[in-house]
């Protein structure tokens, strides 16, 4: 019979989120708990027998009781057969801390922690598969947290091996200096899995699914900043008696987008034409970082306060990066500039008759310091 694994990692809940205003913060805040509950629906959309979250499930070790408990009580919704949840460097087991005591008081039976380095049998729950995680016990490691898999012996009447880790992977995840609990492919494979399940690297591996695939990253969920150009992801993975490949299905999770444009304009309706284009549902679900570019008139930019607040409203939030935006030196500006007959004006005009706006603009410069 398949057993079938719904994968995620790196949801990072109790983020704060302190660099945006109050509204956009709040919303993201709240997506990352959205973002769990919609992934154990779809888990049991998908059928999955056990859900599993590879490691920084929360952002840190102090997060707060409250979003300890909403996580728990999310995760107990849950009705496959099991969920079971690793810690990752983020918010590693720490005698020190409450976090993962909290947490499994009041998941009660509903969730498996994999709080120890040591196989965990699931037959109990149904399962026909053995778990064996390396939970993080800092934020740093020069090892990895599963060398001890290698040297274990393999109940042979269990049908399904499954590594559950957090750390990186050589020529996957950066990691130059090998702080994060180091990986490698061929010592991952060598241990004799089926399949490993990893967190840690927030975009998801592999990029295109083979038929050999045995390691999964499954990237965050929901993402956080710039630097995430996927919407969000999770894996719906397979494991089917009758053989030996894993089938790997990607899915969606993450609602909220971060975006990075760049926008060369050249007047107001290059303007226009950029808040059309960031207008409707999906622009109201969107952080945009936005740089524009070009030359445009006096009167283009002395409107730009406006235009950016009438952009802005569609936005969750926008976060304008304009300085690369000059006014256009016309005849008008120099006419009213400087007076006609005097060199800056002949300069200035001979530069714009030749159609050179660049040395047009940096001359134009020149002479306003040397004037003011």
């Amino acid at each position: 019979m398949a057993l079938r694994v719904f994968l995620t990692s790196d949801l990072h809940l109790g983020m704060k989120f302190l660099e945006y205003p109050a509204a956009a913060r709040e919303r993201l805040v709240e997506e990352r708990f959205a973002c769990l509950e919609r992934m154990v629906v779809r888990a049991e959309a998908a059928r999955c027998d056990l859900l599993v979250v590879a490691g920084d499930l929360f952002c840190r070790t102090s997060v707060a009781r409250r979003d300890i408990e909403r996580a728990a009580d999310a995760l107990r919704e849950f009705q496959g057969r099991c969920v079971a949840v690793l810690p990752g460097n983020h918010d590693y087991l720490s005698p020190e801390d409450q976090l993962w005591p909290q947490f499994r008081a009041r998941c009660g039976d509903g969730v498996l922690l994999l709080d120890e380095p040591r196989p965990f049998a699931l037959a109990e729950l149904g399962i026909d598969a053995c778990v064996y995680p390396g939970p993080c016990l800092s934020i740093h490691s020069p090892e990895s947290a599963v060398g001890w898999v290698r040297g274990v012996a393999r109940d042979r009447s269990i049908r399904n091996h499954i590594g559950v880790a957090h750390g990186s992977l050589e020529g996957v995840s950066p990691d130059f200096d090998e702080r994060y609990y180091p990986m490698t492919q061929a010592a991952l494979l060598e241990c004799g899995l089926d399949v490993w399940l990893l967190g840690h690297t927030h975009v998801p591996y592999p990029e295109r699914v083979g038929t050999g695939d045995r390691i999964f990253y499954a990237g965050t969920p929901a993402p956080d900043g710039f630097d995430c150009r996927h919407e969000g992801r999770a894996w719906v993975l397979t494991l089917d008696e009758t053989s030996p490949a894993v089938t790997a299905e990607q899915v969606s999770t993450g609602d909220l987008r971060f975006r990075e444009v760049q926008s060369v304009v050249h007047g107001a309706a290059d303007l226009d034409a950029v808040q059309r284009t960031w207008s409707g549902d999906e622009a109201s679900r969107t952080i945009l970082r936005l740089r524009l570019s070009g030359r445009v008139t006096r009167e283009v930019l002395a409107g730009m306060g406006e235009w950016s607040a009438r952009l802005s409203a569609g936005l969750l939030h926008l976060d304008l990066r304009d300085d690369q935006l000059c006014e256009e030196i016309t005849r008008e500006t120099i006419d009213r500039e400087f007076p006609e007959g005097s060199f800056p004006h002949t300069l200035l005009g001979r530069l714009a008759d030749a159609g050179d706006q660049e040395s047009l603009s940096l001359a134009h410069e020149i002479l306003k310091e040397v004037q003011g």
